[in-house]
């Protein structure tokens, strides 16, 4: 039994990746290049990350010539939409004296933690709303080939961007010295 789920699994995952290969190569092409995003050498913040995201897909998304102008003053007001929550978010957080580092250490108190959920919760709320809102507005202006790069391009770029974080965090557990916790001394 647990060779044919292996030889299922198996012939699934090779079909899935030729069936993503013939696709590629039968569909026409509104992504120039799937390129690698050109990280700065210190860490951005969220605009820096949002500018980014904005240049990434600019420079990697075709979209016609009488779609362009339409499609690019769109997704400019996205941006300064998605910006606009984060900020509202970031200054009920600084309002209320609450770091995320903070949380993630535990050193948040309850009022804090539920605060920051409360939150978090309106914040995800306003983005689901704000990408609703985008892609209502998106469907209009692209074709849906054009539409699905548009997508496949952002989550690459979180995707990349999930990578590079996790290669910072990695090479800063390397370079922070390992602390070993001595058992305390014996009273005689």
């Amino acid at each position: 039994m647990k060779r044919l789920s292996l030889i299922f699994a198996l012939s699934l995952l090779l079909s899935s990746f030729f069936c993503a290969n013939s696709y590629a190569q039968s569909t026409p092409n509104t992504v120039k290049s799937n390129s690698a995003v050109k990280f700065p050498s210190e860490k951005p913040d969220f605009q820096g990350i949002l500018q980014l995201k904005y240049n990434y897909i600019k420079e990697n998304l075709t979209v016609s010539e009488a779609n362009a102008t339409k499609f690019w003053a769109l997704y400019d007001k996205y941006i300064k939409d998605e910006n606009a929550i984060h900020t509202a978010f970031k200054k009920a957080m600084d309002g209320k004296g609450i770091s995320r580092e903070a949380l993630r250490e535990g050193k948040g108190t309850d009022e804090q933690v539920s605060f920051y959920l409360a939150q978090k919760m309106v914040y995800k709320d306003k983005m689901y709303m704000l990408d609703k809102k985008f892609y209502n507005e998106a469907k209009n202006i692209l074709s849906a080939k054009e539409l699905y790069d548009f997508y496949h391009l952002e989550q690459s770029f979180k995707n990349q961007c999930t990578k590079k974080q996790m290669s910072v965090n990695a090479a800063t557990k390397k370079m922070a010295p390992q602390q070993k916790t001595l058992p305390a001394p014996q009273k005689k």
